[in-house]
């Protein structure tokens, strides 16, 4: 898998399919894989970036970093592999970073989607996080944190099903804390509420009407803050939003803006 060396960090990244380009940005803990779902639908009409973000994945990395930091890996990236202008998708965490891209280089994005996005952290997720990676590193296990943050980032629906099928435990995506614990200073600091609308580009926010991670009044608060916007709201859909349920609405929004 291939790596760029931008803003002195090793960026893992890959590419699939052709056309024009479409950038997909993961959120808080996750690595490229979290796209694995989306890429296939995409990949067929599209050149599809995904990328490991700092302190996640096999994306190396030096010392403390910030959103803005983040944000500026991806268009270094994209400087690395000769696209000047690209569509932007960003879930959680990567809505801020995708936020940021369009707020200071609107020119380089053709458009935005927002899933799950939030302009600050809620306070209680954030406190849910900080009180789990204290327990880890005071000795609990790595997937007893990822357990966790399942729960924060699936609905209802989704453990009532595991519980019929006998499953009590999924598999621990998280492979150590340092890494999510300098995300999640990134992710404290980072407040877009002052500039949110200052955002011009056309804008898709997909909202899940189940999220407790990041409540859905959050994204659609966002929606009303950008003049060109609209919102695309998921009935029982938690912070983690099953493409299938939007990537319909998400590939107009894209063709429209081309």
């Amino acid at each position: 898998m291939p790596a760029a060396e931008v803003n002195g960090q090793r960026i893992n990244y890959e590419i699939t399919g052709d056309g024009i380009p479409v950038v997909l940005i993961t959120g808080f803990a996750s690595d490229m894989s979290f796209w694995d779902a989306l890429t296939p639908a995409l990949s067929d009409k599209y050149k599809v970036i995904t990328l490991d973000n700092r302190g996640a994945g096999k994306t190396s990395y030096n010392g403390k970093f910030t959103i803005y930091d983040m944000a500026d890996d991806v268009v270094a990236l994209m400087d690395h592999l000769s696209i000047y202008k690209a569509h932007i998708v960003g879930w959680s965490m990567g809505g801020c970073m995708a936020q940021e891209i369009a707020l200071k280089h609107p020119e380089r994005v053709i458009s935005l989607t927002l899933v799950s996005a939030y302009m600050r952290r809620p306070a209680r997720s954030s406190y849910v996080m900080r009180t789990m990676i204290k327990a880890v590193a005071e000795g609990a296990r790595v997937e007893t944190l990822s357990m966790v943050l399942q729960v924060m980032c699936f609905p209802e629906s989704v453990f009532l099903k595991r519980e019929e099928k006998g499953v009590r435990e999924n598999k621990a995506y998280i492979a150590g804390i340092n890494g999510i614990t300098d995300q999640l200073d990134a992710v404290d600091a980072y407040d877009s509420r002052d500039h949110v609308s200052k955002i011009t580009v056309p804008t898709l926010c997909v909202i899940g009407m189940s999220d407790i991670m990041v409540p859905p009044e959050v994204g659609e608060k966002i929606a009303s803050l950008i003049k060109n916007s609209k919102q695309y709201r998921v009935p029982g859909a938690g912070h983690i939003i099953n493409p299938s349920t939007y990537v319909r609405t998400m590939l107009e929004h894209l063709k429209e803006n081309e």
